[in-house]
Parts: structure tokens; C-alpha cells; sequence
């Protein structure tokens, strides 16, 4: 690791255990630019992926805490990632009472 980014790396282990701690995270771009600051790990993940998806380089995320954190991209994809394979789709209280759109059984729809 260079000296433009000191800092200490955690397994992916003991980055889930720490997902969901109050801390302020950073999300970081090109020459140490602080693109947003997160309550949480988890949080900050998120915020990556949109920084990502709109086109900006998100370099690392951080912990500014006394133990300075850093997560690389690969990391932090790998974190995304077990993370959507165990959390459930939101439903919206519209979707409640509401029929399915085909018959499970035959394909038919209900409309």
C-alpha cells in the first residue's frame, strides 16, 4: 500500500461485523477528495455504488476513526455483494392485498 493512502485493512469478516457500527465513513475519490461522509459502513457502501454509477471514481472508503480503516474497490464490491444475498426486497404497502400478476401454476394472468 502507498504512502498516499496509510491506513489499515480489515478482512471481509471483520468488515461485516463492523457493517452496521455508528462511525464516520468516508467515501473517497482521486487525490484523497472526500466525496461524502457516512453514518455507517453499510451506509457508505450504498453511497459508493451511486458515486460509481453516476460515473465518479470512488477510489476507497474509509474509517476516520483512531484505527483508520481503508477499503479498497474489490473489497468493498465483494462487501455489496454479500450483502444484497442476504437482505429481502422492501414491499411497499401498495403491493399488499394486491394479486399476483400471473397465476403461479399455469402462467395465466389474473387481470
Amino acid at each position: 500500500m502507498g504512502s498516499q493512502y496509510p491506513g489499515n485493512r480489515r478482512s471481509d469478516e471483520q468488515l461485516d461485523a463492523i457493517l452496521f457500527e455508528t462511525a464516520v465513513w468516508t467515501v473517497n475519490g482521486r487525490n484523497g477528495q472526500v466525496l461524502c461522509t457516512a453514518p455507517s459502513l453499510r451506509r457508505a457502501l450504498d453511497r459508493a455504488a451511486e458515486f460509481a454509477t453516476s460515473g465518479a471514481v470512488v477510489v476507497a472508503i474509509c474509517r476516520t476513526s483512531d484505527d483508520n480503516i481503508l477499503i479498497f474497490e474489490a473489497q468493498a464490491e465483494r462487501l455489496r455483494k454479500f450483502c444484497a444475498g442476504r437482505e429481502l426486497p422492501i414491499l411497499h404497502e401498495a403491493d399488499y392485498g394486491r394479486p399476483p400478476d400471473d397465476d403461479a401454476m399455469t402462467g395465466a394472468s389474473v387481470r
